[in-house]
C-alpha cells in the first residue's frame, strides 16, 4: 500500500528540531489552490509570542513555488514561536490562510556525561594513485581521532 503524496486537506505544522531550530511544512487543498488563482505569491510569517497580542512579526520568507516545508534558524531558546501562510492583496494587505500550532522552544541545557569527537586534520586524494594514503605510511596527513572524556560535575 502506497502513501498519499497529499491528503487534500489544509493545515500547517510546527516542530521543534533543536533549541534554536524549527521546522514547518503545510499543505493546501486544491480548492484553496484554485481560489488564489494562478501568479498568487505565498508568504510564511514567524511570530514570537510573548507580551505583545498576536505576536510579533520575526521573519517573513517569500516562498517559491512548489515548496512544502521550511526551517527557520538561530531563534531564541524558551520562547512561544507560531506562523501563518498568506499572501498580499492588491492594496497590499497581508491575508492568512493558514496558522500552525504554537510551539515553545526548549532551554539550553549543560549535559554531563561523556563527549565523544570525531576529528579529521586534511584528507588527501590522489587519484592518479589508488593506494596514496597506504604508501604514505604513518606519515600521512590523513588523521581520526575518536575519544571519551568523563565531564566532571563543576556545579
Amino acid at each position: 500500500m502506497e502513501l498519499p503524496r497529499q491528503y487534500n486537506e489544509n493545515r500547517l505544522v510546527l516542530m521543534i528540531q533543536e533549541p534554536a531550530v524549527i521546522f514547518s511544512y503545510w499543505e493546501l487543498s486544491r480548492g484553496q489552490w484554485e481560489s488564489l488563482g494562478e501568479g498568487c505569491s505565498l508568504f510564511l510569517r514567524l511570530y514570537s509570542l510573548g507580551s505583545t497580542p498576536g505576536g510579533t512579526i520575526l521573519r517573513e520568507v517569500s516562498l517559491p513555488p512548489f515548496t512544502n516545508d521550511w526551517y527557520f534558524r538561530d531563534l531564541l531558546p524558551e520562547h512561544v514561536y507560531q506562523a501563518e501562510i498568506g499572501y498580499y492583496g492588491l492594496n497590499g494587505e497581508f491575508y492568512p490562510l493558514l496558522r500552525s500550532n504554537r510551539v515553545l522552544t526548549p532551554r539550553v541545557r549543560k549535559v554531563e556525561g561523556m563527549v565523544r569527537s570525531l576529528k579529521v586534520e586534511k584528507v588527501i586524494r590522489d587519484d592518479k594513485k589508488e593506494n596514496a594514503l597506504q604508501d604514505r605510511g604513518n606519515d600521512a596527513a590523513f588523521w581520526e581521532t575518536y575519544s571519551s572524556l568523563l565531564l566532571q560535575n563543576k556545579s
